[in-house]
């Protein structure tokens, strides 16, 4: 059985997590971390970005980070990523 949020989900082609969290992070082997759902940067340096999502906050450490790709609701960071927590 269908839920509701399962419906909006293939009515609008969004993934479920999307939808139901709010955001999606994707780490691609600790050079790269896309993330879909931000709202906005709060620290930017080449060893730490934080950025804040719908719900809470993602903050990146490692060491060469970069901003490759942004747009209004995903970004790219690339670099040598050593830790992603949220908070």
């Amino acid at each position: 059985m269908f839920s509701f949020l399962d419906e909006i989900s293939t009515l609008s082609g969004l993934p479920l997590d999307i939808i139901n969290k709010g955001f999606r992070v994707i780490n691609l082997s600790n050079r790269a971390v896309y993330v879909e759902g931000f709202t906005g940067l709060i620290d930017v340096d080449s060893q730490e970005i934080g950025i804040k999502l719908k719900k809470g906050i993602l903050k990146l450490n490692g060491d060469n980070l970069k901003i490759k790709n942004m747009n209004l609701e995903t970004i790219l960071v690339t670099g040598d990523i050593r830790m992603i927590e949220m908070c």
